[in-house]
């Protein structure tokens, strides 16, 4: 009896002792759990980590999407201050290594992209750069299933590795701590399925993202998963699978800026909304972390910032539900969620019961009725003889006369009428156009339509709506080549017409100017009417200091010698700002081209590409191509406006082995002189979506 309890005893305290030496450990592992890791840089290193974030990391699978570049210029610029030498987002996502754990839990999207964050603070000697850990990632979306945790925890091995190497010398972190059960925002819409998923595609993005957009939200980014270069193969048992990242640009300025601002909050900016639609289902999954969680791990205390933050995780549901949308619970969506399969079988109880109820009272009504018609036939046996009355045809009425002026009429026009008086003076739109004044057609001016007016110069010449027929046989009679039409439109009713001439190409044909070589007419039903681009104009601005005003004028003049009654468009900037120009402090200029191939087979490389539109030569050896952009990225000008869609198709030019296009930003801007910032946000993942278009015809 001894014995055996002391050996009991011994066995006991072995096991607590073992219990007692392994909880430590694993408490220490436990409470060492970090939200972020941070470097910081001496001075102002925001090149060198562009350089890192666009060089390096594409070589270890992750890639940016959608890059927010010095995000405190637009405060300074919409809010008239900032206490930031440098703000920037740079979502990055490593596709290959999420999209096959989408397949067991695809909430993981909520973080992909995620930010690699870079500030510094104008008092501050050093930059700070760092990101989300994957286990605060996985932790905030309340992902438990071990394959996904430890797979996309292993997928960070590789980015850090690389950070220490580059930055590692002064490294910290934020520990992790969530206080709210509640972090994500999780919601389903159902819709009425089409033969073709992409009509529901076409009209769903356009109203959902107006929503938004009309509540003061930017949608800052766009990653199509299924259109990557494995998407389709990694997530077949998906219709679509999409991220969108959402900003708002008053809780970016006040939450990062301002007396007391946390730059270091933006590790959870952009917000990152993912959208899915399995495998021919019509319910379109929505999740989202919540705010909140930036308020926790960061301990964030100021009043005015809680509000904001509040605000938002109140402000986005409602979007949602205005928009026709369910909320559900946050659990992994693709398995049966308890709370809605214990309500369905509780719907099916009271289903059940209440069909019972319905059938008890009709069977006793019927019962009741017919023991009373038995006892009205016992009583009264002539009740039970049915009597047949066929109705009486009535007689059509006599029309009423009525007599107007002594003339009889049996009927009368009683509409309404208005008059067509016109105020004094009043004159139509086309009068107006033929004033001289803005958009005028100046035909009682000297000088030529497209010419500098008044220091100013417009960007496009509009006319009177032609067909295409009619607007190749005139390019073709004033001496243009045309060399490639493309619809813009789902109708195809929008279409571009791309031309170009000797004169054009001979401009062109200059080191970094090859992007001239091509001008664009617009067919444009919507508003009736053609618009051309003004040889005048582009020359001006990307001929840079090689600028000959007589060669561009030739080509102005041959416009308008076979295009009659042409009148300059409201669009318009002033002359000798055009070399310099730039659509805001912290945009890019012309010069700012953004290489997207290098290499020397890139011209093999387009070979038979459906979505290279034109190849143009030109005399110094170049090759200036027309790239035809993505479905979703060439609706961009029913956001800002059809009529200087001519636009596109993109140009790209190959010279000295590089593929370059002009920066997006620079473009779109150049080309809609009158875009405010309001309407620049409104396309704001368009730039990057344009740069992965025209690097996708090289791959």
């Amino acid at each position: 009896m001894n014995v055996t309890y002391n050996l009991g005893s011994k066995i006991t305290m072995f096991l607590i002792g073992v219990v007692f030496f392994l909880l430590p450990s694993y408490l220490t592992a436990e409470a060492t759990k970090n939200l972020a890791v941070f470097y910081e840089l001496e001075g102002n290193a925001e090149k060198k980590y562009n350089a890192f974030i666009e060089e390096k990391l594409p070589k270890i699978g992750f890639n940016m999407a959608d890059p927010h570049h010095r995000v405190n210029d637009q405060y300074k610029s919409k809010y008239g201050s900032t206490k930031l030498d440098v703000l920037s987002f740079l979502p990055v996502v490593n596709d290959n290594n999420v999209m096959p754990l989408f397949n067991i839990d695809p909430r993981l999207a909520g973080f992909a992209p995620f930010n690699m964050l870079i500030y510094k603070n104008l008092d501050d000697k050093n930059t700070h750069v760092g990101h989300l850990t994957p286990e605060a990632i996985l932790d905030i979306i309340g992902i438990s299933d071990k394959r996904v945790r430890d797979e996309f925890t292993a997928s960070f091995k590789p980015l850090d590795e690389l950070m220490d190497k580059e930055f590692g010398a002064k490294k910290s972190y934020i520990p992790l701590n969530i206080k709210s059960k509640d972090t994500m925002i999780n919601f389903e819409y159902e819709f009425k399925r089409p033969e073709d998923i992409d009509d529901f595609i076409d009209e769903f993005q356009n109203s959902f993202e107006m929503n938004f957009i009309n509540k003061k939200y930017l949608i800052a980014g766009f990653h199509n998963f299924k259109d990557t270069d494995n998407g389709e193969e990694m997530l077949e048992g998906f219709d679509l699978f999409w991220a969108y990242s959402l900003c708002h640009l008053k809780y970016s300025y006040n939450m990062f800026d301002n007396e007391g601002g946390r730059p270091d909050a933006g590790l959870f900016a952009p917000c990152t909304m993912y959208m899915y639609v399995k495998k021919d289902s019509n319910i379109l999954v929505v999740g989202m972390p919540k705010l909140v969680n930036i308020m926790d791990s960061l301990e964030i205390k100021d009043p005015k910032r809680v509000a904001l933050i509040k605000q938002l995780d109140g402000e986005i549901p409602e979007v949602l539900k205005a928009f026709g949308m369910k909320a559900v619970e946050n659990v992994n969506p693709l398995k049966e969620r308890p709370k809605e399969k214990s309500a369905k079988i509780e719907t099916l109880k009271k289903e059940v019961v209440k069909k019972e109820k319905i059938q008890k009272e009709v069977v006793k009504e019927i019962v009741a009725k017919k023991v009373e018609r038995v006892k009205e036939e016992k009583s009264n046996p002539k009740s039970s003889v049915v009597v047949i009355k066929l109705p009486t045809v009535p007689t059509v009425p006599t029309p009423v006369t009525v007599e107007v002026n002594g003339v009889g009429n049996s009927s009368q026009d009683r509409s309404i009428k208005f008059s067509k008086r016109m105020p004094p003076n009043y004159m139509t739109s086309a009068e107006r156009y033929g004033k001289g004044g803005e958009g005028s057609s100046l035909s009682h001016s000297t000088k030529m339509v497209g010419e500098v007016d008044k220091g100013r110069i417009s960007a496009y010449l509009r006319g009177e709506l032609i067909d295409i027929k009619v607007a190749t046989e005139k390019l073709k009679k004033a001496g243009f080549e045309v060399i490639a039409t493309l619809p813009l439109n789902k109708k195809k009713s929008l279409i571009s017409i791309v031309f170009t001439n000797a004169d054009l190409k001979k401009m062109a044909s200059r080191t970094n100017r090859g992007y001239l070589a091509t001008m664009r007419l617009l067919i444009d039903p919507k508003n009736s009417q053609i618009s051309i681009t003004n040889p005048l104009y582009l020359a001006k601005a990307m001929l840079q200091n090689e600028f000959n005003e007589e060669e561009a004028k030739r080509v102005l003049m041959s416009i308008n010698s076979e295009f009659k009654g042409l009148r300059n468009s409201m669009d318009k900037l002033k002359f000798q700002l055009l070399p310099k120009y730039q659509f805001m402090q912290g945009m890019p200029f012309y010069q700012d081209a953004m290489v997207i191939a290098r290499g020397g087979d890139l011209l093999r490389k387009i070979k038979n590409n459906k979505y290279v539109l034109f190849e143009l030569k030109l005399d110094n050896g170049a090759t200036l191509i027309g790239v035809k952009l993505g479905k979703r990225t060439r609706k961009f000008p029913k956001r800002i406006g059809t009529n200087n869609a001519g636009m596109l198709p993109y140009p790209l030019l190959i010279e000295n082995g590089e593929a370059k296009i002009l920066d997006p930003k620079y473009y779109l801007s150049l080309m809609y002189p009158q875009l405010s910032m309001e309407g620049f946000m409104t396309i704001a993942t368009v730039p990057d979506a344009i740069r992965k278009d025209c690097g996708r015809v090289f791959k």
